[in-house]
């Protein structure tokens, strides 16, 4: 999973914003964006960067939970909660 490439897209007034980066480099690109939204020439603001920063953690909420059931399920300790009383 390390290896995965990822990409956040944004369009913005007909400009199209795409910025790539493999899986654990997430601080990095979170830097990134509070750069271009600190720069006043970058066209990308404050809200914009919060719209991205929210995509990837969207995804890596997804991605942990789906782990986490993965990982749960193979030990059997994974129980829906109906099924847990």
């Amino acid at each position: 999973m390390a290896d995965e490439s990822r990409q956040l897209t944004l369009i913005k007034r007909g400009q199209y914003y795409l910025f790539r980066y493999r899986s654990g480099e997430e601080a990095a690109v979170i830097q990134t964006l509070i750069a271009k939204a600190e720069d006043p020439a970058s066209a990308l603001d404050w809200f914009d960067a919060a719209v991205l920063s929210h995509q990837m953690g969207h995804r890596m909420a997804g991605e942990m939970q789906a782990l986490l059931k993965t990982k749960l399920a193979a030990s059997g300790g994974y129980k829906k909660a109906a099924d847990a009383t």
